[in-house]
């Protein structure tokens, strides 16, 4: 199966996420450590919430479907990764790693026709396509 041009854009923006995925996991820990819960507990009593602040972060971080997206999402990206050959990390680590460049400019840099580095493009986005369970 192959993707559409609409899908491969959406992959390789996903992509780029991998710069700062651990960053905005860390700050929607934060946000969740951070907010004032409004208490409805008010005549005392036992309430049926977990009395532990540190149980009931944990409980907070696993069942928030912010993290548990970017959590998946950081897992899916390592496994691609991983499972990336020599020339084709090269390729993820001038697209989606540090340095920012167009698939041109990755064309020039590697002595890669155009359509050849599409096509190298286009194999990468199915694998990532094929680890996250898409095709």
């Amino acid at each position: 199966m192959t993707l559409t041009e609409a899908k491969k854009k959406a992959l390789d923006e996903e992509l780029f996420s991998v710069r700062t995925i651990d960053r905005n996991i860390a700050i929607r820990r934060l946000e969740l450590q951070t907010k004032k819960e409004h208490d409805e507990n008010i005549g005392g009593g036992r309430g049926s919430n977990v009395s532990n602040p540190t149980e009931r972060l944990v409980v907070k971080y696993s069942a928030d479907r912010r993290i548990i997206y970017l959590e998946q999402l950081k897992s899916d990206i390592e496994r691609f990764k991983a499972s990336l050959t020599s020339e084709q990390k090269d390729i993820f680590n001038l697209r989606w790693g540090d340095d920012y460049n167009t698939w041109e400019e990755i064309g020039d840099k590697l002595f890669c026709s155009r359509k050849t580095i599409y096509r190298k493009r286009d194999r990468l986005l199915e694998k990532y396509a094929e680890i996250k369970g898409e095709i």
